[in-house]
C-alpha cells in the first residue's frame, strides 16, 4: 500500500510539472535580438574563367521572431561583407576596338594574364524571411531550426590587385597580321600593379537560407543563440548579357590601361557571365524573450 501511495505521488508530481512546462512551452512568445556570424561569405561565379576561392567575411544582423508554440516566423535586417580571391592564367582577346591614337582604325587586343591574382568584396544588406521550428531539450533550451528566403541588395564592392602580372599586345588589319608590343605609350606593355577601385551597380537579389542552432536561457527572458546558417544566392547580382573584358586600353590616352575587374565592368557589368551570393558559417547572439499571452 505504501509502494501504491508514493507511485501516486511521483505520478502526481510528474505530471504537475510536465503540464507547468508544457503550458511555458506552449505560450506564444517574441523574441528581439541581435546575432554576428563568421564564416565563407563569398560570391561564385561559375563557368568564369580563372581560379576562384572563397574568403572570410561576416554578418552583423537585427531580427524579431515570433512564436506560436512550435512554429514561427522570422525577419530581419543584415550587413553581410564577402571576400573572394580569384587567379587568372589565360588570354583574352577583344575584337574591333577603336585606339586612341587612331580613332579611324579598329584593332584587335590580346592580353596574357600570367598568375595575375585579384581580391573582391562586397558589402550586401540581406533582409531574410524565415518560417522555424523549436523543440525543447530541457533546462529552459530549445533546439531551434529555420528555413526561408533572403532578399539580397548590394550597395558596393571594390577589388584589390595581389600579384602577378598581365601583358597585352594588338592586331591592326592595316599592319597586316602581325602583333604589336612592348609599345607602352600606346598601351602594349607588361603590367603588374592595379592600384584598389571601388564599383558599383550591381543588382538586387534573392537567395534561398538555412538554420540550426540552440537557444540558451539567459536571466530574465534572454537568451544567447549558438548555431550554424547558411544562404544561396538563386539569382545573379549582374546582368547576363552584360558581360565585358578585365581590361581595356583607355579610348582618350593610349598610355593608360582601365582595368574593369572580374565585377566591376562598365558601371556594375561583369567580365563574368553570372554572381550569385553564397554564405556558410556560425553565428552568436542575444535576445530578449516576452509572452504574448499576458
Amino acid at each position: 500500500m505504501k509502494k501504491i501511495a508514493i507511485f501516486i505521488v511521483l505520478l502526481m508530481t510528474v505530471s504537475s510539472v510536465w503540464g507547468q512546462y508544457r503550458r511555458n512551452y506552449d505560450r506564444p512568445y517574441a523574441y528581439l535580438g541581435f546575432t554576428f556570424g563568421v564564416g565563407i561569405n563569398a560570391i561564385s561565379s561559375p563557368g568564369a574563367e580563372g581560379s576562384r576561392t572563397p574568403g572570410v567575411g561576416f554578418d552583423f544582423g537585427a531580427h524579431y521572431t515570433h512564436f506560436f508554440s512550435r512554429f514561427g516566423f522570422g525577419a530581419g535586417m543584415h550587413i553581410v561583407r564577402t571576400n573572394s580571391h580569384t587567379t587568372y592564367n589565360f588570354d583574352e582577346t577583344t575584337e574591333g576596338l577603336t585606339h586612341a591614337d587612331n580613332p579611324g582604325a579598329h584593332y584587335t587586343l590580346y592580353t596574357h594574364f600570367d598568375d595575375w591574382k585579384e581580391r573582391q568584396s562586397m558589402v550586401v544588406i540581406a533582409l531574410p524571411v524565415e518560417a522555424f521550428y523549436r523543440m525543447p531539450v530541457g533546462g529552459g533550451r530549445f533546439f531551434i531550426c529555420g528555413a526561408g528566403v533572403e532578399f539580397d541588395m548590394p550597395t558596393k564592392g571594390s577589388y584589390t590587385a595581389a600579384g602577378g602580372s598581365f601583358t597585352t599586345s594588338g592586331m591592326f588589319p592595316a599592319l597586316g597580321p602581325y602583333r604589336v608590343g612592348d609599345m607602352p605609350e600606346h598601351g602594349f606593355a607588361t603590367y603588374d600593379e592595379v592600384a584598389e577601385t571601388s564599383i558599383g551597380g550591381f543588382r538586387p537579389g534573392v537567395g534561398v537560407l538555412a538554420d540550426l542552432g540552440m537557444r540558451l536561457p539567459l536571466g530574465d527572458g534572454g537568451g544567447v543563440y549558438v548555431g550554424l546558417y547558411a544562404t544561396y544566392g538563386l539569382t545573379s547580382l549582374v546582368r547576363a548579357d552584360g558581360a565585358g573584358p578585365l581590361l581595356e586600353i583607355n579610348k582618350r590616352d593610349a598610355s593608360r590601361i582601365d582595368y574593369h575587374g572580374t565585377f566591376g565592368w562598365d558601371g556594375g557589368t561583369s567580365s563574368v557571365p553570372a554572381l550569385h551570393l553564397i554564405r556558410v558559417g556560425v553565428k552568436v547572439g542575444v535576445d530578449l524573450a516576452s509572452p504574448m499571452d499576458n
